[in-house]
Order: C-alpha cells, then sequence, then structure tokens
C-alpha cells in the first residue's frame, strides 16, 4: 500500500537533487511545513525535523542516499512510514517522484486486514495522495519560479494545516 506523485520538468538532473539535498529543503517547497531542521547533515544517517503548520513535529532518518535520490523513515520510533525520494533524468530533463509507504498499523488498530484494507481504501490512501500531490505542486512551483510557496498554497489539509 503505497501512494505516489510525480512531476517532470525541463531542467537538469542535478538541479533537482541540489535542492532536495540541501538542509531545510521543505521550507522552500512544502505547503504544510512551519520549519524543517536538520541535526546531521548530508549523507546516508542524515536526521532532519519537520513541524507541519498544525504543530505536529516528526523525526526524518535518511538512508540510501545516491546520486538518484535518497529514502528515509518518518515518525522515530513510531515509524509512520518510508518515504522513497527518486530523481530521474539528463542534463536537459529530468522528473521527481515521491512514494508514502505508511506503516498502516500506526494508522489503524483494528486486526482485521479487510477492515484495515477498507479504511485504507476510504480515507487513509485519499488523505495520503492529497498531501503528497500538494508537496509536488510546491516543488513543481518553486523549480519554475524560485519562489518559496506559502503556507497552505495549494489548499488546507485535513491533517497538516
Amino acid at each position: 500500500m503505497y501512494v505516489e506523485s510525480k512531476v517532470s520538468l525541463s531542467v537538469p538532473k542535478t538541479k533537482i537533487l541540489n535542492l532536495i539535498q540541501k538542509p531545510g529543503n521543505l521550507k522552500k517547497f512544502h505547503p504544510f511545513c512551519k520549519s524543517n531542521d536538520a541535526s546531521i547533515w548530508p549523507g546516508n544517517g542524515s536526521i532532519d525535523y519537520l513541524e507541519y503548520l498544525n504543530g505536529m513535529k516528526l523525526k526524518r532518518e535518511f538512508y540510501n542516499w545516491s546520486d538518484n535520490g535518497y529514502d528515509l523513515k518518518i515518525g522515530g520510533r513510531k515509524n509512520m512510514a518510508v518515504v522513497n525520494w527518486v530523481v530521474d533524468g539528463n542534463n536537459n530533463n529530468s522528473s521527481l517522484r515521491i512514494r508514502i509507504n505508511p506503516n498502516i498499523e500506526n494508522f489503524v488498530s483494528y486486526k482485521s486486514t479487510y477492515i484495515k484494507r477498507l479504511i485504507w481504501l476510504i480515507y487513509i490512501k485519499p488523505m495520503l495522495q492529497s498531501y503528497i500531490d500538494h508537496v509536488i505542486k510546491g516543488f513543481n512551483h518553486y523549480m519554475n519560479k524560485e519562489v518559496k510557496v506559502s503556507s497552505n498554497q495549494f489548499g488546507k489539509h485535513r491533517w497538516f494545516s
């Protein structure tokens, strides 16, 4: 179970990598980010903290850091999700794909696989898809205009605004 969103741009792959590999990068393009502070940076073992507009704070732990992006665990000990940031492309065109693989056990307390699946399909998946689509819109906006996105620029989100 996962959600993902992707943006394709007429920019070199290195431009996307340079942005996503800077500490505090979410402050530029994440419409629900109040703060994004790195404690260990850069590379494998990097750690930063994301505070959402609603005050929720989550730890992000990075691994598989490469010339194609990175993976991270978000949520600290609770391990809410694994998130993949994948950059493809060349010197002319490139793309960023973000995939969220939630740990469904942290969202749904029911033991029944059927009920978990139903809650995933009717509630969690649409909410996570909306969230990641907003983040990708913010990324696209920042890459095209080089202007920081404002809070809730593409609409509010029930979980993070």
